[in-house]
């Protein structure tokens, strides 16, 4: 049966599954969702929802939603993507220590389920959920996970204040309404939570180089947003987070088939962690927010 954390994301009341645990139903609005292989499909219009991914797997984009995501732990930004849980498991065991207690967790765009491999480790409980139902499907096979559900971030299917930590990592810059999106995250947090927010430092001078150069690139992404730290703390800010932490991860060169060519090596990753750190702070390739409620 579906846990007490979930409501309908069309009205937020209570959900209950049919006898044969293949169809969820609202007891207000009766508003009906599949399950899919154990997945939830708990949004307010799943065939709107499947044409415009498929609308999108038709285009230059069909990357963004089909190829798998865990080859990014192999890839060129292989030391990039350490370096960034390094920092997040270090704020995870930060938490762990003032809280004294179990944590229950969400990652907010769970994908493939490359970061719910180790997060698992840090909580007690631990949701996933995404838009994709491909990707969804692919990560339905990590052990350890609470459970994994299908939604849209701006009509989350939760109720208020479910949880302790929430992993929103490189999901808001595709988020056409991304203010209604941290309205919702705030929504569902605990009072004294956090969220850790992870996004590319795209509006930054050195990466509107980088597009610059190579405007081609701008047809293969589905971002949206191109966040600088003041842009991306101003909304987190009227959202009603308060801001515990902003930390740059990653610098390169602006310019993208060369940045991912050099960075493969580590030795020039760590260069250029040491010297960006040190002399361009401001132009990092990603930006982590600590946010509590």
């Amino acid at each position: 049966m579906l846990t007490q954390i979930f409501c309908c994301p069309k009205c937020h009341g209570n959900v209950k599954q049919d006898s044969e645990g293949q169809v969820i139903s609202c007891s207000n609005c009766n508003h009906e969702m599949q399950i899919i292989e154990n997945i939830p499909i708990l949004v307010r219009d799943k065939s709107s929802l499947e044409k415009q991914i498929e609308s999108a797997r038709k285009s230059a984009r069909s990357e963004w939603y089909e190829s798998s995501q865990i080859t990014q732990w192999s890839g060129p930004y292989r030391h990039h993507l350490q370096k960034r849980k390094l920092y997040i498991e270090g704020v995870f065991n930060f938490l762990l220590k003032r809280s004294k207690q179990p944590l229950t967790g969400l990652d907010l765009g769970c994908g493939d389920g490359g970061n719910l491999v180790w997060l698992k480790n840090h909580l007690s409980e631990l949701y996933g959920s995404d838009y994709n139902l491909l990707r969804l499907l692919r990560a339905a096979h990590i052990e350890g996970v609470t459970k994994l559900f299908l939604a849209d971030v701006t009509d989350y299917p939760v109720r208020d204040n479910s949880f302790d930590v929430i992993f929103f990592n490189h999901v808001l810059e595709h988020i056409q309404d991304d203010e209604k999106a941290l309205s919702e995250v705030y929504r569902i947090l605990v009072p004294g939570g956090f969220v850790i927010l992870g996004v590319p430092n795209e509006g930054a001078f050195f990466w509107l180089i980088a597009y610059k150069l190579q405007p081609k690139s701008l047809d293969t992404t589905d971002h949206v947003h191109f966040y600088t730290t003041k842009s991306l703390v101003a909304k987190c800010l009227k959202a009603g987070f308060v801001i515990q932490d902003v930390h740059p991860i990653g610098w390169g060169v602006p310019h993208w088939w060369l940045d991912e060519k050099i960075r493969g090596y580590k030795w020039v990753d760590d260069l250029f962690e040491r010297l960006g750190r040190t002399y361009l702070p401001s132009q990092a390739t990603s930006l982590y927010l600590v946010l509590s409620k």
